[in-house]
C-alpha cells in the first residue's frame, strides 16, 4: 500500500474530542492515562479522513471543516481537489490545489459544505454521501474521503 498522503492525528487531537464531548477531567485522565492536559481547544472537528454533517432542526446550513494532510513519500507533488458533492449540497475546498515539497511536509485546507434544506430528503438515517478526492497531478495517487450527511432525530 502506498498512501502518499495521510490525515495525521495526535494524542492531543483525541483529547480535544473528549473535551468537546464534555467528558470530565477525571474521565479524560482515565482514558488517556494523563493528568497534564488542557481543554483549551475543545472541538468535535478532528483531523479525520471523513466529513460528516449532522442535520437537525436548526437553521444552520453551512459547515466548515479544517483538515491537515501530511506527505509520507519523498517525491515533490501537487494535488488538486475533485469533489462529488452529496445531493442538495455544494462543497467548496480551499485551496483547490495543494503542493508538497518534501517528506513529512503538511498542508492545511478547509472544506465548506453548504446545504439546501429544500432539496434534501427528510430521513433519519445516513442516506446522502459524496466524496472529496485529492488527485495527484502527473501521478498515480488519489486520496479519497467520504462526505456524509444524516438527519438527527
Amino acid at each position: 500500500m502506498d498512501p502518499c498522503l495521510v490525515y495525521d492525528i495526535q494524542v492531543e487531537d483525541y483529547i480535544n474530542i473528549l473535551c468537546g464531548l464534555n467528558y470530565t477531567r477525571k474521565q479524560i485522565s482515565v482514558i488517556t492515562r494523563r493528568i497534564d492536559f488542557a481543554c483549551e481547544q475543545a472541538t468535535l472537528d478532528v483531523n479525520l479522513p471523513s466529513f460528516i454533517v449532522i442535520l437537525n432542526n436548526t437553521n444552520t446550513t453551512s459547515y466548515t471543516f479544517k483538515r491537515v494532510l501530511t506527505k509520507v513519500v519523498d517525491s515533490n507533488c501537487v494535488y488538486r481537489a475533485v469533489v462529488t458533492a452529496p445531493s442538495g449540497m455544494k462543497v467548496d475546498v480551499k485551496p483547490a490545489t495543494i503542493s508538497f515539497l518534501n517528506k513529512s511536509s503538511s498542508t492545511k485546507f478547509s472544506s465548506t459544505v453548504d446545504i439546501d434544506l429544500g432539496l434534501r430528503p427528510q430521513s433519519d438515517y445516513i442516506d446522502n454521501y459524496g466524496y472529496l478526492g485529492w488527485h495527484e497531478e502527473n501521478g498515480k495517487h488519489i486520496v479519497t474521503s467520504p462526505i456524509v450527511s444524516a438527519f438527527a432525530p
